[in-house]
């Protein structure tokens, strides 16, 4: 265990947990140490700078297993004495709890390098090369008269590093960076005002790309200045990439096991069935480069590793953590994520990524050639992950003859999220990454669109 984590400090927290584990007769624990740094850049309506914050933040997470009850309980003190009344917590906090059948996971070495989601740059980037990258995005974004402010340029860096240790021999550490910006954009015409925003995450800073961020951001506002209302009906429709992504996201929950398990998903009867065409596939994919869920190993030290969820239309797996593979017989897929150090880990999804092997264009919008591209969902939140139902109010523009119409307002999308995706007709090869969600633009076929009375 010495060996394999060299930070002195944390060895001795390894050391103090495995001999309280020993004198209060425990049957496991695992001890996740967490040290973040964070940098926070935004600029006003004139370029100047509005807010620089820097924050740091370590702390120790510990769970423990006595009598097959699993404790867990946290601190942001890393002290000896803070250790030691930590696991008495956690020891506590699992006396009232119901047995659970764990044990756990054994060391297996990881796939890839601790720390290759790691910029080796971090610390050579001055802050004013971050203001400057800022000012560049304010100044790309002002590609129209009609964009009439440009509100908080804004620029994230965060640094971490996780050590994780357990008592079946589990000790590694891993280093990751994340990097992102975004901006905001008011358009104007007439008496008409639309505002706009747009992101981009990476794991490396020289990946950042204010320029196409400021544009695309700009685009958005602009299209959707004036416009009709369309008729009510059932479209064949574009949903651009960061749409198809939030419809993405919610599907993503479906395929935990704790939803399975607990019968919350739509999908718990569908293992090994054709649900979705056969042209689609899915991939949980922890590997992927600039994903924000890329990790080598997961919330408890079991090896990242790339798997099909869904297999030209077949689900073929589940995403499984430790807890939920021994429930259901299964084995763990590598999907313990820890959203808090104030949290244990629970089953979830590291980067999700489709894929369809129908993608004969760059942008599906260049096949469809009449019908509306939906660019915004509002009110996402209230997509039922259970059914999967969705009536969610929308933004877009109209394409006819294959070229750029007008703005569509006023409109609603509803149906069935399980529907959609198996509507999918086409799919561009314009991936781009939100998050952890890849995805490239989809053309859907017969979607239900409700504005003016027919």
């Amino acid at each position: 265990m010495k060996d394999a984590i060299k930070d002195e400090w944390i060895t001795r927290i390894a050391d103090k947990v495995a001999r309280l584990s020993k004198e209060h007769d425990t049957e496991g624990y695992e001890v996740c140490v967490s040290s973040t740094q964070k940098l926070t850049i935004s600029l006003d309506d004139a370029k100047g700078i509005e807010r620089l914050q820097a924050d740091e933040e370590t702390g120790i997470a510990i769970r423990t297993l006595k009598h097959q009850r699993m404790g867990f309980s946290f601190s942001f003190n890393t002290s000896e004495l803070a250790v030691e009344e930590t696991f008495r917590r956690a020891l506590d906090s699992g006396s009232v709890l119901d047995k659970q059948e764990f044990s756990f996971p054994a060391e297996k070495p990881d796939s890839v390098p601790a720390d290759c989601y790691y910029d080796q740059d971090v610390q050579k980037i001055p802050e004013s090369g971050k203001v400057a990258l800022l000012e560049t995005m304010a100044d790309a974004a002002r590609t129209d008269a009609r964009i009439v402010r440009v509100e908080r340029p804004s620029y994230e860096e965060m640094t971490g590093t996780v050590s994780l240790f357990n008592s079946a021999g589990i000790a590694k550490s891993a280093a990751t960076t994340r990097f992102g910006i975004s901006i905001s954009v008011l358009a104007r015409e007439g008496g008409e005002s639309q505002m706009s925003w747009d992101f981009q995450g990476t794991n490396a800073f020289r990946r950042l790309d204010p320029k196409r961020v400021a544009r695309t951001c700009a685009e958005q506002a602009l299209q959707t200045l004036g416009g009709i209302q369309l008729i009510t009906g059932f479209y064949d429709a574009v949903l651009t990439p960061f749409v198809a992504s939030q419809f993405l996201s919610v599907l993503a929950g479906s395929f935990k096991a704790d939803a399975v398990y607990k019968r919350t998903s739509m999908l718990a009867d569908k293992l090994h069935q054709q649900v979705f065409p056969e042209h689609v596939s899915m991939y949980d994919d922890p590997g992927l480069s600039d994903g924000a869920g890329s990790v080598p190993f997961d919330a408890e030290g079991v090896p990242a590793q790339k798997k099909a969820v869904v297999d030209k239309g077949t689900i073929a797996t589940f995403l499984y953590d430790r807890h939920y593979a021994l429930l259901m017989k299964e084995e763990t897929t590598g999907n313990a994520v820890r959203h808090t150090l104030t949290q244990p880990p629970v089953t979830g999804i590291t980067n999700f990524v489709l894929h369809s092997e129908k993608s004969s264009a760059q942008d599906v919008r260049h096949v469809l050639s009449d019908g509306p591209v939906i660019t915004e969902l509002m009110g996402l939140h209230t997509v039922n992950p259970v059914s999967g139902e969705f009536s969610l109010g929308a933004r877009g523009y109209m394409i006819k003859s294959g070229k750029f119409s007008a703005p569509c307002k006023g409109i609603t999308v509803s149906g069935n999220l399980f529907s959609l995706f198996n509507d999918i007709e086409r799919a561009g090869t314009d991936h781009i990454l939100y998050g952890n969600i890849l995805t490239p633009s989809l053309l859907i076929r017969s979607l239900k669109i409700s504005g003016a009375a027919g």
